[in-house]
Parts: C-alpha cells; sequence; structure tokens
C-alpha cells in the first residue's frame, strides 16, 4: 500500500499541465469598453507575475471587474448579474451606446508569449443582441512587458487576430490556461456565495480549496489507498483470528495427539521387533537345515 502511494503521488499528466500553467502565461491586463459600470475605456493592468488581489469600496467596481473576465472568458451571463446582454452595455450620458467589450490579455511569466481573448456584445436598443469572440495567440515574442495602454488590447501587430466560435475558445482556454469555462465553480467564487462559503465545515471547506486548487484527485487517491489499507488490515485481523483458534484448537486436541504418537511409536517398534524374531526364525532353520542336509550326506557316504 505504501508503494501504490508513492506511485499515486508522482507527477502525472494533469500535474504536469498545472505545473506549465503556474510558470506559463499570467493575466497581465483587462480592458473593458463601456461594460455595466465602466464608461468608455477602462485599462486595469497587472504587474505582479504572483497573486493578485483587488481591492477598494463599495461601488469601485471591483465585481464589474472580475464579471468582465467572466464575460471575456465565455461564462454565462447567470455569472455576471444581467438578465441578458443589453444589461451589459453601460449607455451613461449617450444614446448611442450599442456595444461594449471585455478584453483579457495574459502574457508569459518568462519568456515570449502571449494571448488575447477578447469579447463583445453587439446590443442595439431596437435590435436583437449578439456576441462574438476574438483570439490573438502570439509567439513571436514582440509583446514585451513595457506595453503601452494603447496598443491593448491586441499589443502585436504581426500575429493574425481572428473571430472564434465559443467551442474553440472553450479548447483553447483549457489548453493554455487550464481553464473550463463550462464548470465556472472551479476557478470563479461568486460574491452570492462567500456567505455560503463561510458557513462550511473545515472538511468541507478543505475539498473546496481542493477543487480550486485541483489536487483533488490527490485526495481522492489517497482515501482509495486508505480503503485498501483498511482492507488489508481487516484481512490480516481475520487470519490472526484463524490462526488464534488453530492454536486454541491444537491445545486442546493435544492429549489425543500426544497418546496417537505414542500409539504409533509402539506400532512401529512391535513391526521392528516382528521383523527381527522373523529374522531370527529363518536363520535357526537355515542352520537346521544345513545340518540336516550334513548328516545325510554323511549317511550316504557311510
Amino acid at each position: 500500500a505504501q508503494q501504490r502511494l508513492a506511485k499515486m503521488v508522482e507527477p502525472r499528466d494533469e500535474d504536469a499541465a498545472l505545473a506549465a500553467s503556474a510558470a506559463g502565461l499570467a493575466l497581465h491586463a483587462v480592458v473593458l469598453d463601456d461594460f455595466k459600470s465602466y464608461s468608455g475605456r477602462v485599462v486595469a493592468e497587472f504587474n505582479s507575475r504572483g497573486i493578485i488581489a483587488i481591492v477598494g469600496p463599495n461601488g469601485a467596481g471591483k465585481s464589474c471587474l472580475v464579471e468582465g473576465i467572466c464575460f471575456a472568458l465565455g461564462l454565462d451571463l447567470r455569472s455576471m448579474r444581467a438578465q441578458n446582454l443589453k444589461a451589459l452595455v453601460n449607455r451613461t450620458g449617450r444614446d448611442d451606446g450599442v456595444a461594449c467589450a471585455v478584453s483579457c490579455v495574459f502574457r508569459a511569466r518568462s519568456g515570449a508569449g502571449a494571448l488575447c481573448v477578447q469579447r463583445r456584445a453587439i446590443a442595439p436598443a431596437d435590435g436583437p443582441a449578439r456576441s462574438e469572440f476574438r483570439v490573438q495567440s502570439c509567439s513571436c515574442g514582440s509583446f514585451g512587458w513595457g506595453v503601452e495602454h494603447d496598443q491593448l488590447p491586441w499589443p502585436c501587430d504581426q500575429c493574425e487576430v481572428r473571430v472564434a466560435r465559443r467551442s474553440e475558445l472553450k479548447a483553447l482556454l483549457l489548453r493554455e490556461l487550464q481553464l473550463d469555462v463550462d464548470r465556472p465553480d472551479t476557478f470563479v467564487v461568486q460574491q452570492s456565495a462567500c456567505a455560503s462559503i463561510a458557513q462550511q465545515t473545515p472538511l468541507e471547506l478543505l475539498c473546496f480549496i481542493e477543487d480550486f486548487a485541483r489536487t483533488a484527485h490527490l485526495r481522492r487517491g489517497v482515501e482509495a489507498e486508505a480503503a485498501t489499507v483498511g482492507r488489508l488490515r481487516a484481512s490480516l485481523a481475520a487470519l490472526g483470528a484463524s490462526l488464534s483458534r488453530a492454536c486454541a484448537e491444537r491445545t486442546r486436541r493435544s492429549p489425543a495427539l500426544d497418546a496417537a504418537e505414542e500409539l504409533e511409536a509402539c506400532r512401529l517398534r512391535l513391526e521392528a521387533a516382528k521383523g527381527a524374531h522373523l529374522r531370527l526364525e529363518i536363520h535357526h532353520l537355515s542352520r537346521a537345515a544345513a545340518r540336516h542336509e550334513q548328516a545325510k550326506a554323511a549317511l550316504h557316504y557311510g
């Protein structure tokens, strides 16, 4: 069981993918154009290569920023507290606001590489609303850390910007960032869920964090090995009980077994004695026969 446990915690393909993601692309900037409470263009740039914390007073737009990221990544409108696409467009101070867009720019923590994902909502006041996705995957190395805001959201002027279907975007995000946009609960905590999370038991909270950290498969492996160890222990206990019963039965039958062994020894001695007696009789008979033959021979010659 220990060998299986040691083998289980060795790096697997899933762990390698997560490690590659951790050392790969990081969120560089979010560009919001007329999205919800953000009027005009707002650029949120993240210079940290580590953990990013968004802080601010109530009403500053923290939730809208997170919802903008969810919108760009193709999540359902329920993740953005919106009934339809039109509710996402900021029309403050004007009547011609018919569209909004959010772009998420990811760049390599080290070396070349960048990815930009944009979702645009076109929602005219007198017509049906629709949205489209555009992506730019840059590997030419022209996108550096010192990119200017006016270069966003498409910092690379050499790599192609293409329109993508949501299924293509989902596959791209799963491959490049290990994000499953159909399971937002694995990487986004909605504000409405914070109260219920705070009420979880320590074990429930541990499972919740493991799902976010994508280490739940290790816990399940440990649980499976623990179950195997439990079965082995039960088998050993049953074997020990059987041995104890056998020893008790051996102790109970010991006098009878000793008598049987003594009887067998007597039989063997008797057989040995009978064999010796027969050999002695044969010897005597042989000598008597020899003397008889000698006497016959003497009478004949006499």
